[in-house]
């Protein structure tokens, strides 16, 4: 009875790894057209996202962090929940963002349009802080 009872745990672990990570996408790996990694450690991800005009990322996901938008424009973001919002920031708009949830994106308008993301892994505080 034991064994049954560590198996079945066993096989219940492995199933809420296996759905976490099947909802959890990389963008750069979903998506390595428009999102490229452009600096990375062990405190953050740097990745670019450029978007030519129709350019489409399949269904992502992105943990916290802060963005810079270098070049503006509008992108149609879906949800998991099939609800599609336009994003439509313009150039030197900045923001935190405390992560986001499954979505797709595709950019509709007719110029391009490109981000920074510096995605947060961890951040250590050393004092003092010079």
């Amino acid at each position: 009875m034991k064994k049954l009872i560590a198996l079945l745990a066993a096989g219940s672990i492995a199933a809420t790894i296996t759905s976490l990570a099947a909802t959890s996408q990389d963008v750069t790996k979903v998506a390595p057209d428009t999102s490229t990694v452009v600096f990375e450690n062990a405190y953050v991800r740097v990745v670019r996202a450029h978007f030519e005009p129709g350019a489409r990322e399949g269904s992502h996901t992105h943990p916290a962090g802060w963005y810079y938008v270098t070049r503006g424009g509008v992108l149609a973001v879906t949800g998991a929940d099939g609800k599609t919002e336009n994003w439509a920031p313009e150039t030197g708009h900045s923001e935190w963002s405390n992560g986001e949830d499954a979505h797709t994106t595709h950019n509709v308008s007719n110029a391009p349009m490109e981000y920074l993301l510096v995605e947060v892994k961890a951040a250590p505080t050393q004092f003092p802080n010079r």
